[in-house]
Parts: C-alpha cells; sequence; structure tokens
C-alpha cells in the first residue's frame, strides 16, 4: 500500500465534511489533554500545600499523590477509551463505504452499555498486555544501569554490554506491540461480536508486517502535531487515513482467506464435519435413486 495514495484518497473522502469530522477527532486528544493537565494542577496544589521538594513527585508514595493519580487515570479511561470508540464508529460510516447508510447519533453511541463495556475492557486489556511486555525493558535497563555506575572489570563491562542491548531490544519489541494494538477501537467497530480480548489478538494478528503503513503516516502528521494551530487538522488526517487502512488491510485478508478455501488448501471456518451415521444415509439415499 502506498501512503502518498492513502493520503490523496483521505482528503477526498474529508472534501466537504473536513470541519465536522475534525470537531469529532478532536474529543479523545481534548479529553486526555484535560485531565492529564487536571493532575498535573492538582499535584501542583498538593507541593504548594505541602512540604516536599518537586522531585518528589515523580517517585513519591504519598497516599494522596497515589489517590490524584489513581483517579485521573480511572477518569481518562472511562472517558477517552468510548470517545475514542465513538469517533471510529463515525469513520467507519466515511471509510468503508457506508455513506450512504443513516448514521446514528454521536451522543446515542456514546450512551450505550457495549460501547463503554467493550471499549473501556479494550483499554484494560492492551494496557495491561504493554505494562508485561515492558517488564523485560524495565529489568534489563535496571540491571545495565547498576553495573554502569559501578567500578567494573572486563566481564562486568561484557555482562553491562549485553544488558543494553537486551533493554534495546526489549523496547524495541514493546513499541512494536504497541502500534499492533493502534488497531484495537476500529476492530471493535468493524467486528461487534467479537470481545475486547479477541480483538485485541486480532489487532496483533491484523498488523503483522503492517505496521511499517502506521509508521509512515505518523512520521507525515507528526510535524503539524506539534503546533497547536494543526493539530486538530494533523489527528483528523490520521484518524481517517488509519480507518482507511484497516478497511484495506481487513479486505485483503478476506481475500487471502477466500482464496485459500477454494483453493482447498485448508477447510473453510464454517464446514461442519459429517458423521459416520449421516453418512451412511447419505449413501443408502443415492443407492435407492
Amino acid at each position: 500500500m502506498k501512503v502518498r495514495e492513502l493520503i490523496g484518497y483521505t482528503d477526498r473522502l474529508l472534501k466537504g465534511r473536513r470541519t465536522r469530522t475534525m470537531l469529532i477527532c478532536i474529543l479523545p486528544v481534548a479529553a486526555e489533554l484535560f485531565f492529564r493537565c487536571a493532575e498535573a494542577a492538582a499535584c501542583s496544589l498538593l507541593l504548594y500545600f505541602g512540604n516536599s521538594e518537586p522531585i518528589s513527585i515523580f517517585g513519591s508514595s504519598d497516599p494522596m499523590r497515589l489517590a490524584v493519580t489513581a483517579v485521573s487515570t480511572v477518569m481518562r479511561w472511562v472517558t477517552v477509551a468510548p470517545l475514542m470508540y465513538v469517533v471510529v464508529y463515525r469513520l467507519y460510516g466515511m471509510t468503508a463505504e457506508r455513506s450512504g447508510k443513516r448514521c446514528q447519533s454521536f451522543s446515542r453511541i456514546l450512551l450505550r452499555k457495549c460501547t463503554f463495556r467493550r471499549s473501556i475492557s479494550a483499554a484494560i486489556w492492551t494496557r495491561a498486555a504493554g505494562l508485561l511486555a515492558l517488564v523485560p525493558a524495565v529489568f534489563f535497563g535496571v540491571s545495565a544501569f547498576g553495573l554502569i555506575h559501578e567500578k567494573m572489570f572486563a566481564d562486568e563491562f561484557f555482562a553491562a554490554a549485553n544488558a543494553a542491548f537486551l533493554t534495546a531490544i526489549s523496547v524495541v519489541v514493546w513499541l512494536s506491540l504497541k502500534l499492533s494494538f493502534a488497531a484495537v477501537p476500529y476492530i471493535l467497530v468493524r467486528c461487534p461480536k467479537l470481545t475486547a480480548f479477541h480483538a485485541m489478538l486480532y489487532s496483533v494478528r491484523l498488523m503483522s508486517g503492517r505496521k511499517r503503513v502506521l509508521l509512515k503516516l505518523i512520521m507525515v502528521y507528526f510535524p503539524p502535531m506539534l503546533t497547536v494551530v494543526l493539530l486538530p487538522y494533523a489527528v483528523t488526517k490520521l484518524m481517517t487515513a488509519f480507518s482507511l487502512s484497516i478497511d484495506i488491510f481487513i479486505k485483503e485478508d478476506e481475500y487471502l482467506e477466500t482464496n485459500r478455501v477454494d483453493g482447498g488448501y485448508r477447510k473453510a471456518c464454517n464446514t461442519g464435519k459429517i458423521s459416520h451415521r449421516r453418512k451412511r444415509c447419505i449413501k443408502a439415499a443415492a443407492d435407492k435413486a
């Protein structure tokens, strides 16, 4: 898939409805920034009225500080995940050739129970898997940091170099997994019968060998995102282009699956086994005929 053609088709899709789509796509980003700023403001108040140093805020075990972080995290998950689901749902109506069908209202999609249940469950699963994948990087990173800051001999230098190399490899694996999870909200919308856990697994399989498309899109739209004026414009085009690419990926997999089934390489998914008794009934009926 050529990213230039993908971006060009995205521009044609957004023609005449860019402002309306921009207002919808900016909602998850605005909610994320709002709760991040609210957490920073609460921490600033704790520092102002407390006696702790500013550096202690990053590693503090103060119950009040932990409570602020926990409440802010829960509020972000409860707010951002459903908003992202609704945004993807509206983009799906544009990119999957469903423009002629009547689309449900924004509030009706957002207030459905399945929207909250599936989107928040997917957020929990992806973050848990991401934290689990980050454990090796933290372990090797701490080991390399401890070995480097000690008086090292030749064998300890070799161990520190290996630990640093394994840290880099673990970080790359973690980033690759996070990119694979980028398709989870889109799969939740396109496959409503899938659970959040199976949507996460399907996202990893779908993005296998295709993460470079997302990386190229991020490289194209990341510079405009650094400016406040062009941030909504860049976010809208990035999300629309990625939604379009997910539609293409799913159709490619369906086409390949159909070819494998038609070519006899594997059994179709809905093909059942014929019992021995059923075979005898069929054979008897054929003999009578």
